[in-house]
């Protein structure tokens, strides 16, 4: 009985320990790669610059192609000191990173309802303490927009119209709900914001 509750001790340290190391290594890889998606967005205002001072041309974001993963901008809500890159797609590969821009939603710079979405326990956590007339940028390589907070709600899953077209410019940010549940969470906590620039 005692050398089974050793070995039951052993192995519940190891995979406490294994447990830590997996999380460390996790944590790592998405500040790395935050870090990365900094300088990347960093190189490509800096190329849509000089662009911009060489040609007459507009630059349009709303038509320029996007690949999956490609680093779209950084969303930024001071209040609460969120900041993170955005990426094209919202799959498990991309939200393990960073938050992404949900396919056929909107582009920052065009007409239309976008929609960001991340995970709640990572990048989307601080989503708890938002407010209505709170302030949001999302900074891309062509401008800085900057959106208000107008409300929040909570739906089910299925409530895809949260993403619907709009007319008005607007962002709409999507996480799961509640917060600390442990979990695939039953519902979805939503935020609206309207560009204010």
């Amino acid at each position: 009985m005692i050398a089974l509750q050793k070995t039951l001790g052993r192995v519940l340290v190891v995979t406490g320990a294994l447990a830590f190391l997996l999380w460390g290594y996790l944590m790592c890889h998405r500040l790395l790669f935050q870090r990365a998606g900094s300088r990347m967005l960093q190189e490509q205002i800096s190329h849509a610059n000089l662009a911009r001072e060489q040609s007459t041309a507009p630059l349009d974001p709303a038509i320029t192609p996007l690949r999956k993963g490609q680093a779209i901008g950084r969303l930024e809500i001071p209040r609460i000191n969120l900041s993170v890159i955005v990426l094209e797609g919202s799959d498990s590969s991309i939200l393990d990173v960073g938050a992404g821009h949900i396919p056929g939603t909107a582009l920052p710079g065009a007409s239309g309802n976008i929609g960001i979405a991340a995970h709640r326990d990572t990048f989307f956590r601080s989503l708890r303490e938002i407010r209505p007339q709170d302030r949001l940028t999302f900074t891309t390589p062509i401008r800085t927009f900057e959106y208000g907070v107008e409300s929040t709600e909570v739906v089910d899953p299925e409530n895809v119209g949260v993403l619907g077209p709009t007319v008005d410019a607007e962002l709409t940010l999507v996480t799961c709900y509640p917060f600390n549940y442990i979990g695939p969470a039953p519902k979805r906590f939503i935020v609206h914001a309207r560009q204010s620039n």
